[in-house]
């Protein structure tokens, strides 16, 4: 290469290092340029994440349940389920108990030492919260029997939820289901799987949703607060309680006043979607020991067995001039004095149990107070449990 032509290359490379120096320097300034903007991004409108307008303060807890109890006849027993693995424990329901026998009735817990028609025979109610296993064909039949004789059904319902359980081989996860479908579906109602929550209006957390009385519920305060509840279902009925406006349902998209709480009227019964409300440290949050105080006259109002009692002592009282005889034609003395009726059930007083308690039969609803009684009996007011007994959230 002559030095001509050196001299020539050696240019040529200077004037490509100088041309990428330049490209590199224009760079570096228009970055910054291009990124500075006098004008200020937009907010991006994401209100379910503000964290100032999620900041709920807790419904305080104050009261008591205050059940009239003239709408009974204070000498009833009311059965609480505990044959089907339910997942509750007796200081659960401590505040409902306590106020049924404050009032005079008996309590006990069904653990299916008998069949359940005995069991139901002669009692005002049958309380059913939260069963692991299904009710079979003969139970569901007899609990049918039980409420068209009079008597009244509450069941009481809670979301799926998970259990985590480990052994040997491994930790699992199950999901458990209130076991109410075959029951609930004899009375055309139904509850739902997911848990309901609310972003906006609750009681602290965003699963502690808050529910208010419809004007066909007859109910006078203003809102109850449910802690895991789920929507119920019925095709017919009173809807109770509803969800405030914007509640969710896990899982599904859209909002809407899901109902929590039905009650058929025709069929005495009443289904609701969560039993954490009832609990000891959360029954008088807000409104919530009212709408308890409402269970409690709906268990208490109950009738079964009463009127069938008093139509056979009609059909078999002798007529004028005749001996009272027993069936193989002997004459029977007659009492010394006539026996007293006193099984008339006062009309209910407070406006929620005139309006949602069908008047009960006349008859002898007292015959559970002076016959047997099975081991399980609560015969006198339940202590609060030392330690309160949170419920899931």
């Amino acid at each position: 290469m002559t030095p001509r032509e050196f001299g020539v290359a050696l240019a040529k490379r200077v004037a490509v290092a100088g041309l990428v120096v330049v490209v590199i320097v224009a760079a570096a300034f228009a970055i910054p340029a291009a990124t500075d903007s006098s004008t200020e991004p937009e907010p991006l409108d994401t209100p379910e994440y503000d964290a100032a307008a999620l900041a709920a303060t807790p419904v305080p807890a104050e009261g008591e349940i205050e059940a009239d109890g003239s709408v009974g006849n204070r000498a009833g027993v009311v059965v609480i389920d505990d044959s089907h693995s339910n997942r509750v424990t007796r200081a659960d329901l401590a505040p409902l108990v306590e106020e049924l026998t404050s009032i005079g009735y008996g309590v006990r817990f069904y653990e299916g030492d008998q069949t359940l028609d005995q069991e139901l025979s002669n009692v005002n109610a049958f309380l059913v919260v939260d069963p692991a296993q299904e009710f079979d064909r003969d139970e569901i039949d007899n609990v049918r029997e039980f409420t068209e004789d009079g008597g009244h059904l509450l069941m009481v319902g809670e979301p799926n939820r998970k259990s985590i359980s480990a052994s040997l081989f491994g930790t699992s996860i199950t999901e458990q289901e209130s076991a109410l479908t075959t029951l609930a579906a004899r009375y055309d109602m139904s509850l739902g799987t997911a848990y309901l929550y609310n972003l906006e209006t609750n009681g602290g957390n965003y699963k502690h949703i808050t529910a208010r009385p419809t004007p066909e519920s007859g109910f006078e305060f203003d809102s109850v607060t449910m802690f895991t509840a789920a929507a119920v279902h019925s095709r017919r009925g009173t809807v109770l309680l509803r969800a405030t406006a914007g509640t969710h349902e896990a899982g599904i998209d859209g909002t809407s006043r899901f109902p929590v709480a039905v009650h058929r009227e025709n069929e005495n019964a009443v289904l609701l979607g969560d039993s954490t409300f009832l609990h000891d440290d959360r029954f008088n949050v807000g409104d919530n020991e009212q709408f308890a105080a409402f269970l409690v006259e709906f268990l208490i109002s109950g009738n079964a067995g009463g009127g069938a009692t008093d139509d056979a002592a009609e059909d078999e009282e002798p007529t004028d001039g005749e001996e009272p005889t027993d069936g193989d034609g002997t004459e029977t003395e007659e009492p010394a004095e006539p026996p007293i009726n006193n099984t008339t059930t006062p009309v209910p007083q407070t406006p929620a149990a005139d309006r949602l308690v069908p008047a009960p039969a006349l008859g002898d609803a007292s015959a559970s107070a002076t016959g047997s009684t099975p081991a399980k009996v609560v015969s006198g007011p339940v202590a609060r449990p030392v330690e309160s007994v949170a419920g899931l959230d």
